[in-house]
């Protein structure tokens, strides 16, 4: 019922508060002259609805990604998002993805998040976040993406922090631990039942980094793994060659956010003229 992406590149664009339609169209038809074949414009981004709905009726490969529910899965497939991208494994995520025979690229982190995917009969899954190897960065990689999430939580009194093994018997109380961005999204949906906990973003043990791929490859490789998170364009192919990945998202390495906020068109292409000198090379 799903199928491949099939493209081995996919541009990731968030752009920035107070960035305009027409700008935000511009650099992303830029992209695609520039030779990208594929574009994952991030529904936490302004006009997001707009710009897929010009983009799909051009025929253009747009996805839509921080996708974390069945209602925006179903918000973005209406406006003709040619694929969904999720943050985590969310099944009523892949089973809209389904219903509707588009492609989905949704976040595994564990292994045991990977086996899953594969009963569910993922094409397609984002190893995410790619490259981290401490606490801290892992829990910066997480609040990323749900960064509403993490407001809200702290809002009603959640203390959310990143692990610190001499700090944690000192916390007292009740506590949790997050071993992955599925795994905090879920606990995040189960928050009215654990009200007073601390929530602690924890690496888990083993492999870190972009060694910690090969723990969810599939090895039939009928499931093919995209690396997300500290992938760019001087380590993009290390990452498929050495670590067994077999495409990559790249968000800044390809759109400066900063060019398509002021409207400096020009410097969003210089930059993806030099971001495909970088991937010649």
């Amino acid at each position: 019922m799903l199928n491949h992406i099939n493209y081995k590149l996919i541009a990731i664009l968030r752009t920035k508060p107070g960035t305009s339609f027409e700008n935000t169209l511009l650099a992303i038809k830029a992209a695609f002259e520039s030779g990208i074949e594929a574009v994952e414009i991030t529904s936490n981004s302004e006009h997001w609805q707009d710009v897929v709905k010009k983009c799909s009726s051009d025929n253009l490969f747009i996805g839509v990604g921080s996708i974390k529910n069945k209602e925006l899965a179903k918000e973005a497939i209406s406006c003709g998002a040619k694929f969904l991208v999720s943050p985590g494994l969310f099944e009523d995520v892949v089973e809209e993805a389904k219903e509707n025979k588009i492609p989905i690229l949704p976040g595994v982190f564990l292994s045991s998040e990977a086996l899953k995917a594969k009963f569910l009969e993922i094409k397609d899954q984002k190893f995410f976040p790619a490259n981290v190897k401490t606490h801290e960065e892992f829990f910066k990689a997480i609040r990323d993406p749900f960064r509403d999430e993490f407001d809200e939580l702290e809002k009603k009194g959640f203390k959310i922090t990143s692990f610190d093994s001499d700090r944690v018997y000192e916390l007292g109380g009740k506590y949790e631990i997050v071993n992955s961005p599925t795994e905090f999204y879920n606990l995040y949906l189960s928050r009215e039942k654990i009200q007073g906990y601390t929530i602690i973003v924890k690496l888990p043990p083993g492999k870190n980094g972009f060694e910690k791929i090969s723990e969810g490859l599939d090895p039939e490789k009928k499931i093919r793994t995209y690396a997300v998170g500290g992938v760019n364009s001087k380590n993009m192919n290390e990452v498929v060659e050495k670590y067994g990945a077999y495409g990559v998202c790249l968000g800044g390495s390809v759109f400066d956010a900063d060019a398509i906020l002021k409207g400096d068109i020009d410097k969003v292409k210089e930059n993806l003229l030099n971001f495909n000198r970088l991937v010649l090379e």
